[in-house]
């Protein structure tokens, strides 16, 4: 690290070693890195490149990891506004709007995303969460399944899904039977993909949710098919009801 101090021009050099360290999980070096590059190491060592895009995608990264919400979303945003075509920083923002309950926002920065990556399937899901939570049901289905489709076996889909057919009020090409059915459906294959050593979660209660709303529906359809029947006919020979016509 002391030889970063001395080699002000080692700008790509200072990022690979900041990489190479995060992801062998040495975050201290890797922000002792970053540091040189965004930083510097005191008014005669300043920054060799502050405006290092892919620098500040590796610290806001770092910052996540250590559950350091705010500082990681500055460096999120500003690695955007450095390089609008980064996509790794733009999902790992629109996670966050998510998570903090700005689907709008979240959505502008994946559709972002997917449109210099149209494979990226975190960018995919997560959408697809955004559009359900902004009430696109159809959008929200097609981003969804198309993850599904990719990879079958990512658990945190089939919740996704549970709760899109579940909570939205239409889901174009299902009836309300037929989207609660695939809740029940969606919701078990979480439960069985992410298996019990994970610990305790709100599957179970979604299900009994799902299947009380499933028996409602059936009250409902039952009750429409009573009204619809006809009356039954009186008996032939019946004799009129007093003050009839003879």
């Amino acid at each position: 690290p002391e030889g970063f101090k001395k080699r002000p021009d080692h700008k790509a050099a200072m990022v690979t070693v900041a990489c190479y360290h995060f992801r062998r999980r040495r975050l201290d070096l890797a922000l002792y890195a970053l540091q040189g590059i965004l930083d510097g190491y005191g008014p005669e060592n300043p920054p060799r490149d502050k405006d290092n895009a892919e620098a500040r995608l590796i610290r806001g990264l770092i910052y996540k990891e250590q559950n350091q919400r705010g500082p990681a979303m500055a460096e999120l945003e500003r690695a955007v506004e450095l390089r609008p075509d980064l996509v790794e920083a733009r999902v790992q923002l629109g996670a966050y709007l998510l998570e903090s309950g700005n689907a709008g926002e979240a959505a502008r920065h994946l559709e972002a995303a997917l449109r210099h990556r149209p494979d990226h399937v975190l960018a995919h899901l997560n959408l697809g969460d955004a559009y359900r939570l902004l009430g696109r049901p159809a959008e929200a289905r097609r981003e969804l399944e198309w993850v599904a489709r990719k990879d079958p076996s990512l658990h945190q889909v089939h919740y996704n899904l549970g709760l899109l057919f579940l909570f939205s009020d239409n889901v174009p090409g299902l009836t309300p039977m037929q989207a609660v059915d695939r809740a029940i459906a969606e919701f078990e294959q979480y439960r069985k993909l992410r298996g019990r050593r994970a610990g305790a979660d709100d599957t179970e209660e979604l299900i009994t949710r799902a299947k009380t709303k499933k028996g409602l529906l059936e009250a409902k359809e039952d009750e429409a098919s009573t009204a619809a029947r006809p009356a039954s006919s009186a008996p032939a020979g019946a004799k009129s009801a007093p003050g009839g016509t003879p």
